[in-house]
């Protein structure tokens, strides 16, 4: 008996040495491409140049999908082709149901498709992961040194925000890119370096809704590290809790309690507002483009992203696209395939998180260029490699 076993013990062990070993999203020594990092870091500037209709982050976006369009995929959708179709069926939902609404859904309909497919692109390879990641993290720097010396917008009297322009969109890039910008930092030192640098980035913004789901984060991400996939997956739970917890009681902290005594106010009309207009939205909702209220003679976004989402596409749109990142980012569709200690698999995780944190309160999370990308990077690690040999998925169980 124990002879019978040892020979299949040491068959299997044959064959797993066999197996080419999987890389991860990112190896060590990764070589950037410089398209693909300098285009994806002009995400961060939200401001037109003159005479251009577009944001300088959506040219960006398009310019590179221009590029990639000719380049051969590295993986493939096999498998998980429900990823490619549930974007084009929602998309193609949002477009019908926002005409029926009577309204144009020309502009908004086709950003969505550009950033739709900027996200697949990231999945497929089509868009190198590394190159993306440490161009969006040499933006981040560059638009910090050059908002302290006075040279980047100053719009929030002193708050960081830059080229970024609103103090939540910069507080939300700054701090989901911490999380990925650890796929690309190997050593123990630069990966204290990255964290050191966006506590501090987002503490520069002032934003307490990330302030706190960067705190909850963080934690998951270093106590995950020694727990089993069901253990993360409570502590996931409890980390959301104490986010809600940390959110609510940051307001009466220190000056907090003064300083925005009147901001503060004035946000709970807002929400106070689009929570009756999500109320009222019928199940295929009111159509892209309807997150907003009027109050005090003016237009204002939601500062929840759950409730645009049911706004703009109902039910429809707000189950699809929560699905996707919750089976994705957190990898619910994917636990034989994924070491979920490894800190490509936790940094994901941790990034995924602070999506679902900050969606409470920072308005549109999911669909912006921010939230597409680790979309997209989150797919890409549950996706086989094009070449045969790694397709297997025990070829990637150490890959995270």
């Amino acid at each position: 008996m124990m002879v019978v076993m040892t020979g299949v013990g040491m068959r299997v062990h044959r064959e797993a040495l066999s197996r080419p070993a999987a890389l991860p999203l990112v190896p060590a020594g990764h070589s950037a491409r410089i398209i693909d990092a300098v285009l994806v870091g002009l995400i961060v500037v939200r401001t037109a140049l003159p005479g251009v209709p577009l944001p300088v982050a959506q040219m960006s976006i398009i310019l590179l999908l221009g590029f990639c369009v000719f380049r051969r995929p590295t993986r493939s959708f096999a498998g998980l082709w429900w990823v490619p179709a549930a974007l084009i069926g929602l998309l193609c939902f949002l477009t019908l149901e926002t005409w029926l609404n009577d309204i144009d859904p020309t502009r908004r309909a086709l950003n969505l498709l550009v950033l739709f497919t900027f996200a697949m692109f990231v999945a497929t390879g089509r868009i190198d992961i590394g190159s993306a990641i440490k161009g969006l993290g040499a933006a981040l720097v560059i638009n910090a040194v050059l908002f302290y010396m006075g040279v980047a917008p100053d719009d929030y009297s002193g708050v960081l925000t830059g080229y970024l322009q609103d103090k939540n969109a910069a507080s939300l890039v700054i701090a989901v890119a911490m999380f990925l910008l650890l796929l690309v930092a190997h050593r123990r030192a630069a990966q204290i370096a990255v964290v050191a640098l966006g506590i501090a980035g987002v503490v520069a913004t002032d934003s307490r809704t990330t302030m706190a789901a960067i705190a909850v984060s963080l934690a998951w991400l270093v106590v995950s590290r020694f727990l089993g996939r069901s253990l993360q997956m409570v502590a996931l739970a409890a980390a959301f809790l104490a986010f809600v917890w940390a959110d609510n009681n940051l307001t009466t902290i220190g000056d907090y309690s003064s300083t925005r005594e009147g901001s503060d106010a004035f946000r709970s009309r807002i929400d106070a507002a689009s929570g009756l207009k999500a109320a009222s939205a019928p199940w295929y909702g009111l159509g892209l483009g309807e997150a907003t209220v009027s109050l005090d003679s003016g237009t204002w976004f939601f500062h929840n992203a759950f409730e645009g989402l049911i706004v703009e596409g109902g039910v429809v749109m707000a189950v699809t696209v929560i699905a996707l990142f919750a089976l994705s980012g957190l990898a619910v569709a994917a636990q034989r395939t994924i070491n979920f200690q490894s800190t490509e698999a936790r940094a994901i995780t941790a990034a995924t998180l602070t999506l679902f944190c900050c969606a409470f309160r920072l308005g549109e999370v999911f669909l912006s260029p921010i939230g597409l990308l680790t979309l997209g990077i989150a797919v890409a690690r549950l996706l086989p490699s094009v070449q045969g040999a790694s397709n297997s998925p025990m070829s990637r169980i150490n890959r995270g």
